[in-house]
């Protein structure tokens, strides 16, 4: 069995954690991925590709492959969610002060008393001819999909192309695993505490899997209008207010894991609970509210299977029965 080669660094603005099994270092490889990601993807660069859309926004212009993809399946989501997950507020999260790179931002941000007007945004996506157009006045972010979906993309050629047989990547909490940590051993993967980083709430054991987790806690910046994070409710054009600080998703994907994620927290735990049924049956949720609860929502099998040390407050068994289990 191949050893393991780790590297750590920083991409898209955040943690890069690899752990592969083999006996080639591929680390160029993976950094390089990430690197021309950040590149093509990020807002923060006046010349990136989404940047360069964002400012032919009513125009027409052509796209690379990548692109084309990541578009596409950001407005599958938005649709899948009914519009709560939106790529197409970036106006919306300027005006409420993230308008610079995270660790860029000053305290007391200078924001208007109203958000922008809302408007009728559309994208133009021509799959035959690979171009985009956005409607005038709209304008792209794709920091909430595209992490994910780099993560999904990399492990795939990893285990296709390079014939890796178990590793892990870790983009900011976002995380694919395969082949267990050994032979007979899973994957551990730990969830922090949202109100302490130190602390862990629970414990993922996997074999194979996607873990993702959004919360209003860690991109967080203070105005004058009070404290602002980087969750808009499409809504509302303001920074998101459920009951919901931080939620886990655990799955197939890390695309689909990111995205529901960042749904769970804009709209509450009783509005999400029927999506998670309708949506992802295969997949278990942990969730932290305002109050400290902590809520399991997924099927109790997995639960008991799979996760360690979560002293949930709740058990919201959706493949089973509705409702909840009070274990407080």
């Amino acid at each position: 069995m191949a050893p393991f080669r780790e590297c750590f660094f920083r991409a898209m603005n955040t943690d890069i954690q690899v752990s592969l099994g083999t006996d080639v270092s591929l680390q160029e490889d993976v950094t390089n991925w990430f690197s021309r990601i950040e590149r093509r993807f990020s807002r923060f660069l006046p010349d990136s590709e989404l940047s360069r859309i964002n400012k032919l926004s009513g125009k027409t212009t052509l796209i690379s492959a990548a692109m084309a993809e990541v578009l596409a399946l950001a407005e599958m989501y938005r649709h899948k969610t009914d519009g709560i997950f939106h790529f197409m507020l970036l106006d919306a999260l300027q005006h409420a002060g993230y308008s610079r790179s995270f660790e860029q931002l000053a305290p007391m941000r200078d924001i208007l008393a109203e958000p922008p007007v809302p408007h009728d945004s559309q994208i133009y996506l021509n799959a035959a001819m690979r171009s985009v157009k956005l409607s005038p006045g709209t304008h792209i972010d794709l920091g909430g999909i595209v992490k994910g979906w780099s993560v999904d993309r990399l492990s795939d050629w990893l285990k296709r192309e390079m014939h890796v047989t178990r590793g892990l990547l870790n983009a900011g909490g976002d995380l694919f695993v395969w082949g267990g940590f050994d032979e007979d051993e899973p994957w551990l993967v730990g969830i922090a505490d949202p109100y302490n980083k130190e602390v862990e709430i629970a414990q993922i054991a996997l074999a194979d899997g996607a873990v993702a987790t959004s919360s209003v806690l860690g991109r967080r910046w203070q105005t004058k209008h009070g404290d602002m994070h980087h969750l808009i409710d499409p809504r509302t054009l303001r920074p998101s207010k459920s009951e919901i600080v931080q939620c886990t998703i655990v799955g197939s994907h890390v695309t689909e894991c990111e995205v529901w994620a960042k749904v769970a927290c804009i709209v509450g735990l009783s509005a999400f609970l029927p999506l998670l049924r309708r949506h992802l049956p295969h997949c278990d949720a942990l969730l932290v509210t305002q109050t400290g609860e902590l809520h399991f929502a997924g099927d109790r099998n997995r639960f008991e299977e799979r996760w360690h040390g979560a002293a949930v407050d709740f058990i919201h068994d959706t493949i089973v029965q509705e409702g909840w289990i009070h274990h407080g």
